[in-house]
């Protein structure tokens, strides 16, 4: 796999917005000697934790990365993937601990920032070309000593590794007692029934009542539908059934996983209810 790497040294922006200078130098190859020694000037710097960490490999738009989480990052590292052009991006903190994020799309990157997700961070960014909200990931997975208990506040796949598009082993309900063994930044390794997987952060919470709200909203949401479905059935049965059936509305449910799929609940005229994956 052939990658183009770039060191980057960073100066402090002490408030979002304040201009910095991001120099990069490109490298073929990268000697210990040479990670030892910008590690080492780094620490030698008693800067304040940067606000903000601005990443420009060269020929490439600079990022700017708002430090919520407010880790002491002091240096970075950026590899591009030759063939794919995804990107792995390293932070360096103070305390030589490193964050890494993999297979990160560095051209779809904006109005990032780099935010707390349990034992690990992540970073937050608008896709460019979507518009929506994505996110990458730290790399890595924490086993618990001791497996902990928490809740689904949404219905959620089991996948067999911690990212959207993997095989499903099965499904959390909204609501259930979970087995949870680790983390990732984006999942939590779950055990159900006798199956080990992964289930997204997003559709978990620590609380108990946040998903017992949840059941709560969900039975509320299938009433309003079987109520509009019996109002529709009304003028229908007036008119003798005529004219045929048709769609009244149509009512959208994305999984909270991330992966893009879901289902419609569908109302037709009879007051029939359908469901509809996409």
């Amino acid at each position: 796999m052939k990658r183009r790497m770039w060191m980057l040294s960073m100066i402090a922006a002490l408030s979002v917005g304040m201009a910095g200078t991001t120099f990069a130098e490109e490298t073929e190859t990268e000697t210990a000697a040479q990670t030892e020694a910008t590690t080492e000037a780094a620490e030698d710097s008693d800067g304040e934790v940067l606000e903000t960490i601005l990443i420009q490999p060269e020929g490439k738009d600079a990022i700017e990365v708002k430090n919520t989480a407010k880790l002491d990052v002091r240096s970075a590292a950026v590899e591009i993937d030759e063939e794919t052009d995804l990107a792995k991006i390293t932070l360096a903190g103070k305390d030589g601990k490193m964050y890494e994020f993999e297979d990160v799309n560095y051209e779809d990157i904006t109005d990032a920032e780099l935010v707390k997700a349990g034992a690990f961070v992540k970073i937050l960014y608008t896709g460019k070309a979507s518009g929506e909200l994505r996110s990458a990931g730290q790399s890595g997975e924490l086993i618990y000593d001791e497996s902990a208990k928490l809740f689904a506040t949404d219905d959620v796949y089991m996948r067999s590794e911690p990212n959207s598009e993997a095989e499903i082993l099965g499904v959390i309900s909204r609501g259930d007692e979970i087995e949870v063994l680790g983390e990732t930044a984006s999942h939590y390794k779950v055990k159900k029934d006798d199956v080990t997987g992964y289930a997204a952060r997003s559709c978990i919470s620590e609380d108990e009542q946040e998903a017992i709200a949840a059941v709560q909203a969900e039975a509320a949401a299938q009433q309003a539908i079987a109520a509009e479905a019996a109002a529709a059935a009304q003028p229908a049965a007036g008119n003798g059934g005529g004219g045929g059936v048709y769609e009244v509305s149509r009512q959208r449910f994305d999984d909270c996983d991330g992966s893009g799929h879901g289902y419609f609940a569908i109302t037709y005229s009879d007051g029939s209810v359908a469901y509809q994956e996409y």
